[in-house]
């Protein structure tokens, strides 16, 4: 090959290399799926490093002292979770983990008293550097589910919840640690609980938990996480239950495209059916569907617990304003996403120049196999992205 072939050759590598670059894909573990038996349990182990640009341990706690809370010690420390999960760096050195701090269960009521507390809000940030140091991670992920709601300060929570944030920002960034928060995507929740600028200032990305829009806490059906809104919402609050609408209203609010991460559910919102007879988008619901052999959860169910229905008498239907399916067997009903509805999100990511995807949660995707090809959400994720 001549010297000014060779030349161009290595320009147009170089090109390639631009334009094939990923958009960040953040993962989050559950790792209490480690307990789940026969074909449900799903180990650190079993995390394919090569899948993610991020994974996320989920989930550390907060103490009145400020000092992180291993919620599971026999797990985390005995059985040396928290490590091993780390040392999944160890197969892919560009792989960036995380600590996720909170969760649903973790609730508002410490963290709010934390972050009203100046010297509590500095002796947090340092103990998270340190527990990042002592256990291998990148950073952290704050996951306060939600500022000045279920026991928090409705009146100082906002505020101080991006104090909290710009401690742990000059600690972290000082150390070379990572800092995203998730947050509660609807207007509803984020219009009480975040000063989306404050925080958007702090933040290398805002994980919008873009799902849970409905479930068996409601007295009809509706998908866990539709694109856009549909025929069948039929008021104002019910147009709002949507990732575009969510999406939307976090950049109006002034949250940057770039770091602006839209989640996508490996698995789906359940409902026991009022009749069988009645099975579209907001019809009629008497509680929740029933739960899944391995989840355990009634009202939910994993991706790998929802792809073999079609073999099994469930029928799918496709709603097209909202971009989702939703299938029905008798009087049960889910709502969930696939291949279709995530490439379609995905595809959403790119146009609007957002900066990537999450998940909840990697343990949920049909990573046995069991229905065809492996981990097909988090395959069509990476692809696309």
């Amino acid at each position: 090959m001549s010297a000014k072939c060779l030349l161009v050759a290595m320009v147009l590598l170089g090109l390639s290399c631009v334009v094939i670059s990923q958009k960040p894909l953040l993962c989050y573990y559950g790792s209490w799926a480690h307990y789940r038996s026969d074909r449900g349990q799903f180990k650190v182990e079993d995390i394919d490093p090569w899948l993610c640009t991020h994974v996320i341990y989920s989930f550390l706690g907060i103490n009145e002292d400020g000092s992180i809370a291993i919620l599971d010690s026999g797990l985390d420390i005995d059985m040396g979770n928290l490590k091993k999960f780390t040392e999944l760096k160890n197969t892919n050195s560009n792989l960036k983990t995380l600590a996720a701090i909170g969760g649903y269960s973790v609730g508002s009521e410490t963290f709010s008293r934390v972050a009203a507390n100046p010297d509590l809000r500095w002796r947090f940030a340092e103990n998270a550097r340190d527990f990042c140091f002592q256990y291998g991670f990148d950073g952290i992920d704050m996951d306060w589910e939600y500022p000045g709601q279920r026991g928090g300060d409705p009146y100082n929570d906002k505020a101080n919840f991006v104090l909290m944030l710009s401690n742990l920002r000059e600690v972290l960034s000082a150390n070379g640690l990572m800092l995203t928060a998730a947050v509660g995507a609807p207007q509803n929740i984020a219009e009480i609980s975040y000063d989306i600028p404050g925080i958007s200032e702090y933040v290398d990305f805002i994980n919008l938990m873009t799902y849970d829009y409905n479930g068996a806490w409601d007295a009809y059906t509706g998908h866990n996480s539709p694109l856009y809104e549909g025929p069948s919402d039929s008021n104002d609050f019910q147009r709002t239950l949507n990732v575009h609408h969510s999406v939307t209203y976090w950049l109006q609010q002034g949250a940057p495209n770039n770091k602006l991460i839209v989640g996508v559910p490996i698995y789906g919102r359940t409902f026991t059916l009022q009749s069988s007879d009645n099975y579209w988008l907001r019809a009629g619901s008497s509680g929740p569907g029933l739960a899944g052999k391995y989840t355990n959860e009634a009202g939910s169910l994993a991706y790998f617990e929802i792809c073999p229905f079609f073999t099994r008498r469930w029928v799918r239907h496709w709603e097209d304003n909202q971009k989702i399916p939703f299938a029905v067997t008798g009087d049960q009903w889910i709502g969930y996403d696939d291949v279709d509805s995530t490439k379609i999100k995905c595809d959403y990511i790119n146009q609007h120049n957002l900066a990537g995807a999450m998940v909840w949660s990697i343990e949920q995707d049909d990573f046995h196999s069991y229905c065809g090809s492996k981990n097909p959400i988090l395959n069509t994720l990476r692809d696309c992205l």
